[in-house]
């Protein structure tokens, strides 16, 4: 066996950093605040490689960490380059946004790919020939894609790698007649992921040559790469055990001969490569990838809990609300490449998209840094499609596709002011978008979220009925010139399972949204129940100081004005609402009075709509509900 060559690949563990953003600052703030706070772990990796030249190490870096290391600590870039010009150090390539490469349009990974390959060159002069995949998310087609982009090797997770292969060698995989070489990440031999403390150095390097000589006795030139994220290399400068390792490997201290190496030179002088098929998956780590172990309380053992592999669709599937927001940025990338017009208006449309393609924004870690992260997505995706609209001669619209591709139509209101999308599963709005202040107002596309959800209950304080809110909703007819969506339901509610009719008409134009029910008694006994109409949205100022409330109650018609709050009883009749946002003004009018409740959560505003309902057999009564929303006015009140 010959020389055994180390990689190791230093990264800052993006998921992890976005996980810490501030939910109290604005999106760039609290994004430069968690960049700042790793610059000094950056810095002692430098002073680490200035002290021990014979050390060679890859880094790992976002293009937007770039671009603020630009802006902020010019000096750091310089010394990067200076490291990687005596190549004591490769500064590895990357996607800008740190995408979910396989679940974009090709278009768009190269786009993506190659932003950051000129802001690589723009700040250190350097032009990558590697990268590691993003957020370990593979897929074969992405080998045109990085052979298009000039990539001749990535590194990855063994984990997504064929098992029968052996593991201390590298390996090529073609597509199409392209071929890509790919190095292995051993993770699992990480220094403290093989006991509970750290091993030393000397029986560290004993113990992976055991496990190499196991594995390919005859092999000339094997290679054990591994990443390490700054809080782990930090631990390990800390406690003086890369020193001593890095002391070892250059005093031949060890039987084996070890050698420090860089990915570029390493794949540029071996001849021996594995042919494999790679098949498609991500690598998603056990348990809440959000919650690390800080240096303090020992170095974190990332590599000790099982993964699982999802193939990239399924992954996305895992989340209601991350699937929805990945449908939109689909949509919005197909309109993207089939726009012509101003070409400049095209580039901004294009830039906004690629930052939408950040990849914290869809993973399944359902934090509030997350929320923070898809709030911002989503804001540069309406700000996208309001850009396009201006260069690709934009009509207001009501059609019916199956926009997230579940096989069901959606109904798709496009308006200048706002979108509604209306599902059949439980006739509800899912997305609703205002332009003004870029924002989606219908929630996260949980169970249970979005705009007119239907139940039946017993009385006001009894259980929902979920009959209607859940079962898929039956097209009566569908006019997109008239702009007209008439859906039907049958259940059964009540104790006695009485059959019941709803027939849920949508008529939908740039002022508003006009919701009509139809409630029929189709059994032989009379019907009392309470119908309510339940809206989930989403509101920067939902519970907070500055929400008002207006309501139209009584038959009287009285005027109630609650300036910076909710109402706090239980409910009241009423026949108008009116509650306003930082910028909008959200309005319901009834043909009839309802009793209301509103309830604000964690930045979720409930607002439910009952009436009591008493239909004799074979009877029907109807209830209307006009929503509209327009710019908060504070000085004017409803009349």
């Amino acid at each position: 066996m010959g020389t055994i060559h180390l990689c190791l690949e230093v990264n800052c563990n993006y998921m992890d950093l976005y996980s810490r953003l501030n939910p109290s600052v604005g999106y760039q703030q609290a994004l430069d605040g968690v960049f700042d706070s790793q610059y000094h772990e950056y810095y002692k990796l430098l002073q680490f490689l200035y002290a021990h030249p014979s050390c060679r190490i890859s880094v790992s870096i976002s293009g937007r960490h770039l671009d603020w290391f630009a802006r902020h600590h010019r000096e750091f870039l310089l010394v990067l380059s200076e490291l990687a010009g005596r190549k004591q150090m490769e500064i590895l390539g990357g996607a800008y946004y740190n995408p979910l490469l396989p679940t974009i349009l090709p278009a768009d990974r190269v786009g993506q790919i190659e932003l950051f390959t000129t802001a690589l060159r723009r700040h250190t002069g350097k032009r990558p020939r590697g990268m590691v995949i993003p957020n370990n998310a593979w897929d074969p087609s992405l080998v045109s894609s990085l052979k298009t982009c000039s990539m001749d090797y990535v590194m990855m997770d063994t984990r997504l790698i064929p098992q029968d292969k052996k593991s201390f060698l590298p390996y090529i995989v073609q597509e199409q007649g392209k071929i890509l070489y790919v190095l292995g990440q051993n993770q699992q031999l990480l220094p403290f992921s093989m006991t509970e403390d750290v091993i030393p150095p000397k029986e560290y390097l004993a113990q992976l040559e055991g496990q190499v000589s196991e594995a390919c006795s005859d092999a000339e030139n094997p290679v054990v790469c591994y990443s390490l994220d700054l809080t782990q290399m930090n631990y390990l400068l800390e406690s003086q055990w890369l020193q001593e390792l890095d002391t070892i490997i250059s005093q031949q201290q060890i039987r084996q001969i070890f050698q420090w190496t860089l990915p570029s030179r390493y794949v540029k002088d071996t001849q021996h490569f594995q042919r494999t098929y790679i098949p498609a998956g991500i690598l998603f780590p056990a348990g809440n990838p959000a919650k690390r172990v800080s240096a303090a309380e020992n170095c974190p053992a990332a590599g000790t809990k099982t993964p699982v592999i999802f193939n990239p669709y399924d992954y996305l599937l895992q989340d209601t609300g991350t699937y929805l927001l990945y449908s939109k940025m689909m949509h919005l990338s197909i309109l993207t490449s089939q726009s012509r017009g101003d070409k400049n208006r095209r580039k901004i449309v294009r830039d906004l998209l690629l930052e939408a393609q950040a990849g914290e924004a869809y993973q399944l870690t359902a934090t509030e840094s997350s929320r923070i992260s898809q709030n911002h997505v989503y804001r540069s995706l309406l700000q996208a499609e309001k850009v396009s609209r201006e260069c690709s001669g934009f009509f207001d619209s009501v059609t019916s596709y199956d926009y997230d591709a579940d096989g069901i139509r959606e109904y798709i209101c496009q308006f200048q002011p706002f979108n509604a999308y209306i599902q059949r599963r439980g006739g509800s709005i899912f997305e609703f978008d205002v332009f003004q202040t870029s924002r989606n107002y219908a929630g996260n596309g949980d169970n249970g979220a979005g705009l007119f959800l239907d139940y039946f209950l017993e009385d006001c304080s009894a259980p929902r009925n979920e009959e209607f809110s859940r079962q898929l909703y039956r097209e009566r007819s569908f006019d997109g010139k008239r702009r007209d969506i008439q859906l039907v339901a049958r259940g059964n509610v009540g104790q006695g399972s009485q059959p019941v009719s709803l027939k849920k008409n949508y008529v939908v134009s740039p002022d508003g949204i006009l919701v009509q029910y139809i409630i029929k008694n189709e059994g032989d006994q009379p019907l009392r129940q309470v119908f309510a109409v339940e809206s989930h949205l989403q509101l920067e100022a939902a519970g907070t100081d500055s929400l008002d409330t207006e309501l139209i109650c009584g038959q009287q018609e009285e005027l109630q004005v609650f300036h910076s709050q909710l109402p706090q009883d239980k409910g009241r009749d009423v026949s108008q609402v009116r509650f306003s946002d930082q910028d909008l003004s959200f309005v319901f009018v009834l043909n009839e009075q309802a009793t209301l409740k509103m309830r604000a959560c964690d930045g979720s505003l409930l607002v439910s709509l009952c009436w009591q309902v008493d239909i004799p057999p074979q009877r029907e009564v109807e209830k209307n509900i006009s929503f509209t929303v327009m710019p908060r006015k504070p000085s004017k009140r409803l009349r």
